[in-house]
């Protein structure tokens, strides 16, 4: 019985490491949290300094930059970008002549960064054994997964690796750093509260994903599915607007908790999501799930034929009280 367990459990961490994590719009979702936070000088230009740390996690080689890619011209900000056109920001011109002084403001910081774990940095598995058999993959690092006592992927300790580098940063003065390592920080605090990142699937479902190829294709297009609806509600939905006040009304939320418990409280409320989140996904694509994956015209018409209502209201809650966690978090990481 403890034998067929844990294979059961291999093969589904199996399935978790095959799908691509992160949420869609990563830095436009912390840009609108960030630059809507109560008393925060999201405008404050910061001095670009050279990387001079050393950290205890290993890299895939070349993919974890250490220049500036606004100032290098390899992060391009879209001057026609609906979203970030709505915040009243002159995002091009507020760039332009700050990067001539090698000054950056603190809000192109995490517009920038906060995306840029999931750029290849995170390809990387220690493990030979997983490697051989599953191949290249950044899951590890994006996800957190538990079966009784066994805990699987480890976002919660990516998170807590560069809130402590930040942390570290800002006690030297190095205030560009420690934006930079607090935005990549918040990537994985946004992408463990992607309810897909912590649970792929139903009981029932876990153990037919075993036997059942349809099983392993719907999962991993739903996950894949939530992931883009995110981008989905930003730029396409009826509800964009509503979805963009909510993420900017949202109130701090300062846990008085240790690191390690504001992420594991974090994991816990993505979870408890999963169930009502899974079922509203499947409602809507329902066939298509099971076929591929669901594309932007997907999203467009099952919203016109109202079966994105109940899916809108479980995420704008999520993502509201993620936008609260988020400015919780810079709140009390940034020194004043």
């Amino acid at each position: 019985m403890i034998k067929t367990r844990r294979v059961i459990c291999w093969l589904i961490v199996t399935m978790i490491f095959s799908v691509v994590f992160g949420w869609s719009s990563h830095g436009v979702f912390t840009f609108l949290t960030v630059t809507s936070i109560p008393n925060f000088d999201y405008q404050k230009l910061v001095k670009i300094t050279d990387y001079s740390y050393v950290e205890n996690r290993k890299y895939k080689e070349g993919k974890y930059i250490l220049h500036d890619v606004i100032e290098a011209g390899k992060f391009k900000i879209d001057a026609e970008d609906d979203v970030l056109n709505d915040t009243g920001i002159d995002v091009i011109n507020s760039i332009a002549l700050p990067s001539q002084r090698r000054e950056i403001p603190v809000w192109a910081i995490f517009l920038a960064y906060s995306s840029f774990p999931d750029n290849g940095m995170d390809y990387i598995e220690e493990s030979f054994f997983i490697n051989a058999l599953i191949g290249s993959t950044q899951a590890n690092r994006h996800g957190y997964f538990k079966v009784s006592f066994f805990e699987y992927m480890e976002g919660d300790k990516s998170f807590l690796h560069f809130v402590r580098m930040s942390r570290e940063a800002f006690k030297k003065g190095d205030e560009y750093w420690g934006y930079r390592f607090l935005a990549y920080a918040l990537h994985y605090l946004e992408d463990l509260m992607q309810p897909y990142h912590v649970r792929p699937g139903t009981v029932p479902e876990l153990i037919q994903f075993v036997f059942d190829q349809r099983i392993r294709i719907m999962l991993r297009n739903a996950h894949s599915a939530y992931d883009d609806y995110m981008t989905f509600l930003l730029y396409k939905s009826k509800n964009r607007y509503d979805f963009m006040q909510a993420i900017e009304d949202a109130q701090p939320i300062v846990l008085q908790v240790s690191d390690e418990q504001l992420i594991y409280e974090a994991i816990i409320y993505s979870y408890s999501m999963f169930f009502d989140i899974h079922e509203e996904v499947k409602k809507a694509f329902g066939k298509i799930l099971y076929e591929r994956r669901v594309k932007m015209e997907d999203f467009e018409q099952a919203e016109r034929e109202g079966k994105l209502e109940g899916l809108y209201v479980l995420t704008k809650k999520l993502a509201s009280t993620l936008a609260s966690l988020v400015k919780g978090v810079v709140l009390t990481k940034v020194p004043r």
